[in-house]
């Protein structure tokens, strides 16, 4: 190992790194040759988009809780890998990216206008810095995994490609093992303190009905959460990226909380007199919550400055979750009065019930939106990893699909990145090649550059082609459905133009043109079938279903009916829960319909 770029593969997996996702570019070739040599246990995934790498990164740190890697180059190369950085930083994600950078040039007399690619790095990351010299790349690189794994954040490293084809320091080179040892930092956890655990067990003792939101970083301490929600007789909501903390069969788990979410989700925190956000710092602030009498106690790693959705709590516990909840859960007296639990359970029953009523509604010979994820859900094998993008594909995978014990699911939340669930897909088939990996997208959303990454896909064929499925389910119905029912609802009018439209492409003949395996359905009776098939099959497959866009999600439809400009959610008569049906839309709500 004669250079530096030899030094950061064998530096990064020292860190733990196994792959890094990238865009070849003659200021980081060396890098890439080092990674390709296979010298050093790192892989080099050649992404078709720079933003697709830094996407793939940010979802390799979601499912895996390791640090996600990238690297691309500066000017164009860096404005893309933004994306997937402002990704990883609003979802509070740890993502290292190594940019290179052209050195300056002196000689000539006309003035370039360059992308000013520190300045715009350190306004998204958590740490930036640019290496001048070969002897301060191994400080650089470990301060940059450092910050990121404790701030959850990304961290960018900067380097000349002179720096990365230079000779390493003898400081630096050494013995290849001992780099190759693993570093062992852990981010510092605060432990909790004695004081603020009683104020938090007093205030939840005191409650009568009790709600709780469980958040990413609590994911933890699922275990610690149940036993907490038994004590205290309450009911649980998830934030969209605790999709995948708690199984969805749990009689108390009310889904998704957040202003698209579960309605059951919406009227349990409208309706407890006490809140515990557990780990919620990635709650949506736009979430309908009860103000005034309701007391909220907040444990969570972070400190009450640094979080965005969770709001002021009553009680701020800042200390690492499941030691935090193990010293808590003494502490707390089981409630005999057990109502308000079953009141919880019977209206998450009944949204159920109701939800799968509804999926299997359809009209004329049009496939349901709904049924597609019905369907899927009630097939999903083991193990399995779903993915879901932003817009109405987001609606379904919200209502419609019931994660069992150790399946997986995330998607780009506070970014809302549309297309993201391509290159998020294509991350987590690298993450878990054993288990099935399935991505929810709409037409709108994939006909973005993620459409390219179809063709990454292609690229790794024979190493996927014996794998479980990995499927990329389109729902295709011609339309921005998301912005459009955002816009008929806003406008009060359910005949409005289509916000945009989407050009009608077979997607099915587009994958099969790639050499991908392509499937279209579009008859109501087959879809189920469909499933089965490409779910007992091996390999990548992209399945279009041809889906009636003028299936409203449940947030529009209440919405439709009447409801008032100011979308607010009804306060429920105390002591009890209505069933509320389909999801809250920007806080649209209100008691079921006929």
């Amino acid at each position: 190992m004669a250079d530096v770029s030899g030094f950061v593969a064998a530096r990064m997996r020292a860190w733990g790194v196994d792959r890094v996702f990238g865009i070849p570019e003659r200021n980081v070739d060396a890098l890439v040759a080092a990674l390709r040599s296979g010298r050093f246990g790192v892989e080099f995934v050649q992404a078709r988009h720079a933003e697709s790498a830094a996407l793939m990164a940010c979802a390799h740190a979601k499912l895996t809780g390791r640090t996600g890697c990238c690297l691309a180059a500066s000017g164009v190369g860096t404005l893309h890998l933004l994306t997937g950085l402002y990704d990883a930083a609003l979802d509070r994600q740890p993502v290292v990216a190594v940019v290179g950078v052209e050195a300056p040039s002196y000689g000539t007399r006309r003035r370039r206008r360059t992308v000013r690619t520190l300045e715009l790095s350190a306004e998204v990351c958590e740490f930036a810095e640019v290496v001048s010299e070969p002897s301060l790349m191994g400080d650089a690189l470990d301060r940059a995994f450092r910050a990121a794994l404790t701030d959850r954040g990304p961290a960018v490293v900067l380097v000349s490609r002179a720096v990365l084809e230079s000779e390493a320091p003898g400081r630096l080179t050494g013995d290849p093992a001992a780099l190759m040892a693993p570093v062992g930092f852990d981010p510092p956890a605060p432990r909790p303190r004695r004081q603020a655990l009683r104020r938090a067990a007093e205030v939840l003792n005191g409650g009568r009905r009790v709600a709780i939101v469980v958040g990413q970083t609590g994911a933890r301490a699922s275990g610690q959460v149940v036993e907490t929600a038994g004590l205290l007789g309450a009911g649980i909501a998830k934030t969209p990226l605790a999709r995948d903390v708690l199984p969805d069969d749990l009689p108390c788990v009310a889904g998704v909380a957040g202003p698209l979410g579960s309605t059951v989700a919406a009227a349990l925190l409208r309706d407890c007199d006490t809140l515990l956000l557990v780990g919620a710092t990635d709650l949506d602030p736009g979430t309908p919550r009860r103000t005034g009498s309701q007391r909220v106690v907040s444990i969570d790693t972070e400190a009450p400055a640094r979080r965005d959705g969770a709001g002021p709590a009553d009680v701020e516990v800042t200390a690492d979750v499941p030691a935090a909840l193990d010293e808590l859960i003494p502490l707390l007296r089981r409630k005999r009065e057990r109502g308000w639990r079953k009141e919880v359970e019977r209206a998450v029953k009944d949204w159920r019930a109701e939800g799968r009523t509804k999926a299997k509604r359809f009209f004329g010979a049009t496939v349901s939106p709904r049924a597609v994820v019905a369907e899927l859900s009630e097939r999903l094998p083991e193990g399995s990893v779903v993915i879901t993008d932003t817009g109405s594909a987001m609606d379904w995978w919200t209502r419609h699909l019931e994660l069992r014990s150790g399946m997986r699911a995330t998607l780009s939340h506070g970014l809302a990145a549309p297309g993201a669930s391509v290159p998020y897909a294509v991350a987590a088939r690298l993450a878990f090649p054993d288990r099935p990996v399935i991505a929810l997208v709409g037409d709108g959303a994939l006909q973005t550059s993620s459409l390219n990454e179809l063709v990454t896909v292609r690229g790794h064929l024979g190493r996927f082609a014996e794998q479980p499925p990995l499927v990329f389910c389109v729902l295709n119905n011609r339309d921005r459905s998301r912005l459009t029912w955002r816009r008929r609802t806003d406008y009060r009018d359910p005949l409005l133009a289509p916000s945009r439209e989407v050009p009608d492409v077979s997607y099915a003949e587009y994958a099969r043109l790639l050499g991908l395996a392509g499937v279209r359905c579009d008859r109501p009776g087959a879809v189920g079938e469909v499933w089965t098939d490409i779910l007992g099959g091996k390999g990548p497959v992209v399945l279009e279903f041809v889906v009636d866009g003028e299936t409203a999600p449940d947030w529009a439809e209440e919405a439709q009916r009447g409801h008032p400009a100011a979308r607010s959610v009804r306060r429920l008569p105390r002591g009890r829960l209505r069933r509320l049906i389909g999801t809250v839309g920007g806080g649209l709500s209100g008691p079921s319909g006929p």
